[in-house]
Formats: structure tokens, C-alpha cells, sequence
């Protein structure tokens, strides 16, 4: 699923997956913890509560953390999230969590939006 991403397309897009409701990805904020906390158990991701705090607080200058939400119900859900260190010489996520079950698509969608946020951001770092 090739998706056009550019650093302001993150804003209040949301994109659809080949199977599964659609998406809206955007960074993530503090008060994510208890959905990206939810996402964890239900994807079987071994985290502590340090490594999900550490997830919803990061630098934006060292790392970029994404969030994609669904409407499952009638509930906002958080359905993935991932995260890319910027300085890393490999442009590839260093976490990655996706709820399979409800989401199919989402990890590619979630990977390119990552990797390309953060080429969006080292192009302006440069400028």
C-alpha cells in the first residue's frame, strides 16, 4: 500500500486498510499510555510500564513515536504504534506494535509513515 507520506500529511489524515476499519495515524502524547498500554497486551507485546512510558515520552529531536487510532465500536482505539530513532543509520523502526487481529495493512502503512517523517525531518534539519 503506497500512501504518499510528507511531514504535514500526519495531521488528522486518516488512510484505509485492505482489511480493517480506516486509520489515523499521529504522534503519540502522554495520554496514549493507557491505550498504547491496552494494544500491548492485546498484540502479546512483552513491554514493563517503563518501556511504555518511555514509548509515550520521547525527544523529537532524537525520535519520532506514531500512533494510529481506529473507530472499533464506538470507541476511539489505539490499533498500532511504532517508533524510528532519527540519527539511526538504518531508516527502519526500532518498535513496531499492530493489532493484527483488527487491523490487516496496518504495519506497512505504520513503517512508511515512520520512515518518512523522519526523512522528512532530517531534509529540514539540513536546509
Amino acid at each position: 500500500m503506497a500512501v504518499s507520506h510528507h511531514s504535514g500529511a500526519l495531521l488528522a489524515s486518516s488512510y484505509p486498510l485492505p482489511r480493517g476499519p480506516r486509520v489515523t495515524l499521529r504522534l503519540v502524547r502522554g495520554r496514549d499510555l493507557p491505550g498504547i498500554r491496552e494494544l500491548a497486551r492485546r498484540a502479546g507485546a512483552d513491554l514493563d510500564e517503563l518501556a511504555l512510558v518511555r514509548l509515550v515520552n520521547f525527544d523529537l529531536r532524537a525520535r519520532i513515536v506514531m500512533g494510529a487510532t481506529a473507530l472499533v465500536g464506538t470507541a476511539e482505539t489505539v490499533v498500532g504504534a511504532g517508533a524510528i530513532e532519527l540519527d539511526a543509520p538504518d531508516p527502519a523502526p526500532s518498535r513496531l506494535i499492530v493489532d493484527e487481529e483488527l487491523t490487516g495493512g496496518l504495519a506497512p502503512l505504520l513503517t512508511e509513515a515512520l520512515v518518512a517523517h523522519a526523512a522528512a525531518l532530517a531534509r529540514a534539519r539540513v536546509a
